[in-house]
């Protein structure tokens, strides 16, 4: 059986699975739009009960957990048909953004924006970059399975605060929650009212992480390499210039959460969905680490990037603006997306003595050093 090379650009993602229903103005619509959702995966398995290793590949497939599988400790034990399964669904849900530079901007403390002046080249190795944010029917399948009781998920200094992560009704889970879910018809909304902890917890699970400052910009601003000069560099994912129809900020209209899938005009050049608008999104980063200033604060700050659907200044929801939060903090307009290095996957392997190619080494290097 062949392989494709990674499938990276151009690529048209899956319909959520669990998209809500339009409304029809019915109250058995409204009823079941706000009906609390169920997992993915209980929902598949309650259909056919399938047994051993394809069994256990198939739930962690309906939960998002492909880029697991993919790793090279996992991936070198399953089937050429398994293993192409976990493969498409990687390509569906991520984009591979190409190795590079990427100039990292300080900030002007006066005017509150941007100096793309003046700053640091960072260097991004080549990553895959989920597509869309985590959404709350993807965070539902970390919660059903235990995510909040499995402590090798969590890092170690919030183990004593875990137990309060919870929603409305004391159950785990985000904050705005109850019982342990949410309405169906925010399936596809992002995920909110996460700390920094349950997002890298998260990623975790997923055999993800979030990604850090440079890696997001390098998605978001999508910089263009000139001989001797700072990168090219994008200040919103689709160009220079504000367009509100493209992201949900303050002046769009909406006041709260839309679909991940509503703005689909605001896609990067990489084909990532969402980077401006909607939610602020944790990195891996602190608040700061790219300043013109030194801050100094008893509990370090992780750093938020592009804006949310109440951020006011378009200044604020650029790819280069960095906001922070400490990292406990729950907030309705924060979320996340996660990543994982394309060099942690698995590129090919052995299955039953045959050598089976995921892409060849020219492949993964053309992958990830196209730069636009």
């Amino acid at each position: 059986m062949s392989f494709q090379p990674w499938t990276w650009f151009a690529r048209s993602p899956r319909e959520p699975e669990s998209k809500p229903k339009e409304q029809d103005g019915s109250a058995s619509s409204n009823s079941e739009n706000n009906a609390p959702a169920i997992p993915r995966h209980l929902a598949a398995r309650s259909v056919e009960q399938l047994e051993d290793t394809e069994g256990l590949v198939g739930d962690m497939l309906c939960q998002g957990r492909y880029a697991l599988l993919m790793r090279h400790q996992i991936a070198k034990t399953l089937s050429v048909e398994l293993l192409q399964q976990a493969r498409e669904a990687l390509n569906d849900a991520m984009s591979v953004i190409p190795q590079g530079e990427v100039h990292m901007t300080h900030r002007q403390d006066k005017e509150h924006d941007v100096d793309l002046q003046e700053g640091e080249l960072e260097h991004v190795e080549a990553l895959l970059l989920d597509r869309y944010p985590v959404t709350n029917i993807d965070y539902l399948e970390f919660v059903s399975v235990g995510g909040y009781e499995q402590m090798g998920l969590w890092d170690r200094d919030v183990w004593p605060a875990v137990v309060d992560f919870v929603d409305q009704t004391g159950h785990p889970g985000p904050r705005h929650w109850s019982n342990g879910s949410f309405p169906v018809k925010l399936c596809d909304h992002p995920v909110v009212g996460v700390n920094w902890y349950e997002a890298a917890a998260y990623g975790r699970w997923a055999g993800k992480r979030l990604p850090s400052d440079a890696e997001w910009v390098k998605a978001a601003a999508w910089p263009i390499s000139v001989s001797g000069a700072i990168p090219i560099q994008r200040r919103f994912p689709w160009g220079d210039s504000f367009d509100p129809t493209r992201a949900n900020i303050w002046n769009t209209g909406f006041k709260t959460t839309v679909s991940v899938q509503q703005f689909t005009e605001g896609v990067s050049p990489g084909s990532v969905y969402g980077l401006v608008g909607n939610v602020w999104e944790w990195t891996s980063t602190n608040y700061g680490t790219w300043d013109n200033r030194r801050f100094e604060m008893s509990t370090p700050f992780k750093s938020l990037r592009g804006g949310a659907f109440d951020t006011y200044f378009e200044s604020q929801a650029d790819n280069h603006f960095q906001s922070g939060d400490v990292p406990i903090a729950r907030k309705h307009n924060i979320g996340f997306r996660c990543a994982v290095g394309l060099a942690e996957l698995s590129p090919r392997l052995t299955v039953n003595g045959e050598h089976n190619e995921l892409a060849t080494a020219e492949e993964v290097h053309v992958a990830t050093t196209i730069a636009s």
